[in-house]
């Protein structure tokens, strides 16, 4: 939980920056998430997790640019990606720390996850945040619930600079959809788990292999349609890009 809490923190200059444009808190804000994002990368090292491992050191080391590019290039293009950092971080950090939040948005995706195992064929069970099926359980953590990636996309559609109408249409393609396909998910790891699709190493194989590779994907399908509807986030991201390298270069 400490990486959750001093990302959480992080919040506070973000929002300072995005009111004041003072660089001197966007540094810190920055550095902050990037300390916050290492620990999570450390986390994952330990946990045999090397995919995660890798994603988050990127994003440190991203991120330790970004606090560097604004000291030398405090531009519009920092204040807005903040703005929707920010926006994505509060989206995100109530199901953390809010134990209502937690237990409701978890109990929620056990059950509709139970249910659709059911309308597929398979008779799963509900019990609070388990599955049951065949005789196993799999136990449902926040992470399973797809709200990371669901409250990146909040940011990044709700928090742009865009026609309204547009910004909702690009919600509602990214966000719902995301929570849907993650129940497919959740399905396809417990039944694999459940009746041993693939042998000893069924979890492994469905969970960390199988289905982080079929969220890569679904999330670049969704990503994909979101910047064909808010080409202003693409164009975002593509000024960070310029922004950072010549902050980094000092230009």
């Amino acid at each position: 939980m400490l990486s959750e809490f001093i990302a959480s923190i992080s919040v506070f200059p973000m929002l300072i920056y995005v009111l004041r444009k003072s660089y001197l808190f966007g540094v810190f804000a920055w550095l902050l998430f990037s300390s916050a994002c290492l620990i999570k990368a450390l986390e994952f090292l330990q946990g045999g997790d090397y995919v995660n491992f890798c994603i988050f050191g990127m994003g440190s080391l991203l991120f330790v640019m970004m606090a560097r590019a604004i000291v030398s290039r405090n531009s519009e293009t920092f204040i807005e990606v903040t703005a929707f950092s920010a926006l994505a971080c509060i989206a995100y950090f109530p199901f953390v720390f809010i134990p209502s939040f937690n237990s409701a948005i978890i109990e929620v995706t056990v059950s509709l996850s139970a249910s659709l195992g059911k309308m597929l064929g398979y008779p799963m069970v509900a019990q609070g945040r388990v599955i049951e099926l065949n005789g196993s359980t799999i136990e449902i953590i926040l992470a399973c619930t797809a709200i990371e990636s669901m409250a990146l996309f909040t940011g990044a559609t709700m928090g742009i600079k865009a026609d309204k109408r547009r910004k909702l249409k690009a919600f509602l393609i990214s966000v719902p959809v995301i929570y849907f396909l993650n129940l497919f998910r959740n399905v396809f790891v417990a039944v694999s788990f459940a009746y041993s699709i693939f042998g000893e190493e069924s979890f492994y194989i469905a969970h960390h292999i199988i289905a982080k590779a079929f969220s890569f994907l679904a999330l670049v399908a969704v990503a994909y349609a979101v910047f064909r509807i808010l080409p202003e986030l693409s164009e975002l991201i593509y000024s960070l890009r310029e922004e950072i390298i010549r902050g980094v270069k000092g230009d």
